[in-house]
């Protein structure tokens, strides 16, 4: 670590808020809200406190007061996210939810299974088109990120590009689905098909060579593991362990390679070298560089106005072709000479400042953060469904990657899925006969 980096007071108090937060949390575990906040508090640990020990030379270059500001800003985003939690996810569910376990949607894994595979194939057919028919270039994609890839589309969209990100999205919830009904199938045929069916198609999102697709992908099946395996604990920690180290290293490998081609590397025609680190976990830095742009007068505040431009982003751009394009203007202040960089995320906590200010800002990434973890705690007391414990699982998963910004562009697959979801249960509803209601509670 650098000597001329001194780490503020507020980084210490921010890292205890943390430490308490999760330590409440875990300690109330039987609360349906208790895993959701444990999985926003790790995204935040995440995004914001990794820098500081992991990348401190890409720190120093900002006055200590700056530092000192953005942690009191991490502050008060946890403080908010923890007051508010409770009572959202009261008036979205309750802390003891009413289940009615007997009228729920209750498809077997393995049919359930055949239901996705159906899906699957169509979107595979079409996803095969788009790259001239190419099935071994849609589902092992080769030449890194720029490469012809299935839902690979301009960063701003055309006019129809919102039918392939439809699709991609879809596509992406439906190859997270597989990872997480894995566990509950109990037919020998069915895991078996289940098993292959994710051999085939997760190595497109890693050998994409973007790592929060890969990781949307995983994340749930993990989840479900750990969730609802029986195993001991010590035991599920030393396999949490060894996949940690596993995933870090082909993280590693994305980042050495992934503009050119990762498969040189399990060609054996590159190395991942020793001094590698993970690009991407810069989100403590961009927070800085906002609050050093607001200090100096070249950032105007948006004032919401970009939460309602994200909102509105679901209509499709032929028809609103004047659709603004989102965190314009920061990207300019962060690449004067090289104009728009897409790539480039304020993180969600720098996204409030960005609208709300230094001290207001960080309130309005709390409240959103709260209602999602609020819909997953929600999701979790109608745990009867696997349809609809299969939805809670793949938004955990999701939750990690709106560290780098609340964003539709995350929560797509989520969108879809709840559609899916509400569409099923709406057609067993009438189906069905009515049956007297069971319940049990979930605090």
């Amino acid at each position: 670590m650098p000597t001329n980096l001194e780490i503020p007071f507020s980084y210490y108090l921010a890292a205890g808020l943390l430490l308490l937060f999760s330590v409440e949390a875990v300690s109330k575990m039987s609360w349906s809200w208790a895993i959701p906040a444990l999985m926003i508090y790790l995204t935040t640990g995440m995004w914001y406190f990794t820098e500081v020990i992991y990348t401190p030379e890409s720190l120093v270059k900002f006055n200590n007061s700056i530092l000192e500001q953005g942690y009191y800003q991490v502050c008060i985003f946890l403080i908010v996210f923890r007051c508010l939690l409770p009572s959202i996810t009261r008036s979205i569910g309750k802390y003891s939810s009413q289940v009615t376990a007997a009228n729920w949607f209750t498809l077997y894994p393995h049919r359930l299974l055949q239901i996705l595979m159906v899906f699957w194939i169509l979107l595979l057919i079409y996803g095969v088109s788009r790259v001239n028919w190419d099935i071994s270039q849609a589902l092992f994609p080769q030449g890194g990120r720029w490469a012809p890839q299935m839902w690979s589309r301009a960063g701003v969209g055309g006019q129809t590009d919102f039918i392939v990100s439809a699709a991609g999205y879809t596509y992406a919830l439906i190859c997270a689905m597989f990872g997480v009904i894995i566990f509950f199938q109990r037919q020998p045929q069915a895991k078996l098909i289940n098993f292959f069916l994710i051999i085939i198609t997760w190595p497109a999102f890693y050998l994409s060579g973007t790592r929060n697709a890969f990781l949307a992908v995983a994340m749930p099946a993990y989840m479900t593991y750990i969730l609802t395996s029986r195993q001991k604990w010590w035991l599920k920690a030393a396999i949490s362990v060894g996949l940690f180290m596993a995933v870090n290293y082909l993280m590693l490998i994305v980042i050495t390679l992934r503009n050119t081609d990762i498969n040189a590397y399990f060609q054996g025609n590159a190395t991942v070298s020793s001094d590698t680190k993970h690009l991407g976990l810069n989100m403590a830095e961009e927070l800085f560089y906002i609050n050093k742009f607001y200090e100096a007068g070249k950032l105007n505040l948006q004032y919401g106005s970009e939460y309602l431009a994200e909102a509105l982003n679901i209509i499709p751009r032929f028809l609103w072709p004047n659709k603004p394009l989102l965190g314009h203007e920061y990207n300019l202040l962060r690449n004067p000479g090289s104009g728009i960089q897409a790539t480039i995320a304020a993180g969600f906590i720098g996204r409030g400042i960005m609208n709300f200010g230094p001290w207001f800002g960080p309130v309005a990434p709390a409240i959103l953060m709260s209602v999602w973890a609020a819909f997953l705690a929600r999701l979790w007391n109608q745990r009867a469904s696997v349809l609809r414990l299969g939805l809670f699982l793949v938004g955990l998963g999701l939750t990690p990657n709106l560290g780098r910004d609340i964003t539709l562009l995350v929560l797509w697959p989520m969108i879809f899925g709840y559609v899916v979801v509400r569409y099923l249960e709406t057609i067993e509803s009438r189906r069905r006969p009515k049956i007297p209601n069971y319940y049990y509670s979930n605090r």
